[in-house]
């Protein structure tokens, strides 16, 4: 679960901000968050578990590691988990299926009115997503980070995908707004709004860079038990002059 939401969310695109935003969401048993300020950087987080940062015009992904961050750039994590994926692409003269796109009724969601769109593969017992999407121009900011977790992903595993249209209708769907429930490896919904200016702290990477080689490494180490687990003490200010 951590890592396959840590990678729904690296997916994620750059895209510039009207105005700080943040929108907390249930992700599942967990709670998210998406904060969005006005330059365009953004964070998306489930504490204490991962999170994606943008800052400065570059993407990282934060994994934690019992207490401690590890911190890579999104495309190096992106390239150890779709070498991971063991599937077997679809032959080039597949037969290509239609995905079929239907509009639902109007829902209310955290005092946010958006429509329920469903999407699904024109062939028996095919899976249907579904998910509400509100037009609010407040909320675009956040709405346009899920549309960059859905772009960036169709694209990331594009060979991996049976023909079809499926992508193109995904991408109409979420261009529509801001989700305000539906699924993304997990259920998700949105609990509350805030328009309060958001700390440039909030973007400030929490560890040094790890090259895509001792992040998998990292990754891979048994994570250590509260017992186990060191507490380094920051080394002292230097003296006043």
């Amino acid at each position: 679960m951590r890592l396959a939401a840590a990678l729904a969310l690296a997916l994620g695109l750059p895209l510039p901000a009207a105005a700080d935003v943040t929108a907390r969401y249930t992700l599942g048993k967990e709670a998210l968050s998406v904060e969005v300020d006005d330059g365009g950087d953004y964070r998306a987080e489930i504490a204490g578990k991962f999170a994606l940062i943008r800052h400065g015009g570059s993407d990282y992904v934060v994994i934690f590691q019992g207490t401690t961050p590890l911190v890579v750039t999104r495309q190096a994590f992106l390239d150890l988990a779709v070498a991971r994926i063991p599937a077997t692409p679809p032959k080039p003269d597949a037969k290509r299926d239609t995905a079929i796109v239907k509009q639902g009724p109007e829902e209310l969601v955290a005092s946010r009115r958006g429509n329920a769109w469903a999407i699904r593969l024109d062939r028996p017992n095919a899976n249907t997503i579904e998910v509400v999407m509100c037009p609010d121009r407040d909320l675009a900011p956040v709405g346009k980070v899920f549309a960059g977790v859905v772009d960036a992903g169709l694209t990331a595993f594009d060979k991996l995908i049976p023909p079809s249209n499926f992508a193109e209708q995904v991408r109409f769907v979420f261009a529509k707004g801001t989700p305000l429930r539906g699924s993304l490896i997990e259920q998700f919904r949105l609990e509350s709004v805030s328009m309060a200016p958001i700390d440039a702290a909030r973007f400030a990477l929490p560890g040094p860079v790890l090259d895509s080689k001792a992040f998998d490494k990292a990754m891979s180490a048994p994570i250590p038990t509260h017992a186990e687990t060191v507490e380094i003490e920051p080394a002292p200010p230097p003296p006043l002059p």
